[in-house]
């Protein structure tokens, strides 16, 4: 499962352990604090973030119109972009590959794994590692014909972005979450509009 890929390969790389998000009350610690069904993810983020239009190059060279959900602070980097695609198939897996090639060329490549989200749903995981003592986290998913690329970049040790990383839960448009273990009990997240509580 998807969690159980993330954890492990952040454990590989950097050498710290840290529980996966597990199903919680939703006052619970690790249950995200930033919740975008529009968007189709919810995840921790250490403060409200930011939002801004971006253009996503894609693999065939043409020009699409995603959204950023960011923070950022000097070089320090937390976001998830997802980019629509119009047509194609509802899941591209040539299309998640040309996105790790692109984050690949920030550093040196320590982890690169193919995996999954969900049964059916294919994910890549990706650990480089930058100058300064600074690392790059990142996943690639896609669900319904939209990407997802999520990157945490901070120093190697930085909880909020190994925290970040892990928490990311892809949604559907009623909040529910692709990845639902048989057996236990669904896994929703409101919908509604609520005040941003810090992680």
């Amino acid at each position: 499962m998807s969690k159980i890929f993330r954890v492990a390969a952040m454990m590989s790389c950097a050498a710290l352990a840290f529980s996966p998000v597990t199903r919680a009350a939703e006052a619970e610690p690790g249950w995200p604090n930033y919740i975008n069904c529009q968007a189709g993810f919810a995840v921790i983020f250490p403060r409200a973030p930011m939002a801004r239009e971006f253009t996503y190059r894609s693999r065939a060279g043409a020009s699409l119109q995603g959204r950023q959900y960011y923070l950022e602070q000097g070089t320090d980097r937390l976001m998830v972009s997802v980019v629509p695609f119009n047509g194609g198939p509802i899941i591209d897996e040539q299309e998640m590959d040309h996105a790790v090639a692109t984050l690949s060329m920030r550093g040196e490549v320590r982890f690169s794994e193919k995996g999954i989200y969900d049964p059916g749903f294919p994910g890549r995981q990706l650990n480089v590692f930058m100058p300064n003592n600074r690392q790059l986290r990142a996943s690639v998913y896609m669900m319904e014909r939209r990407l997802f690329i999520i990157e945490a970049a901070a120093a190697v040790s930085d909880f909020a972005a190994l925290q970040f990383e892990q928490s990311v839960s892809l949604i559907d448009p009623t909040g529910v979450d692709y990845d639902q273990n048989p057996g236990d009990p669904l896994r929703q997240f409101p919908c509604r509009q609520q005040p941003f509580q810090a992680g």
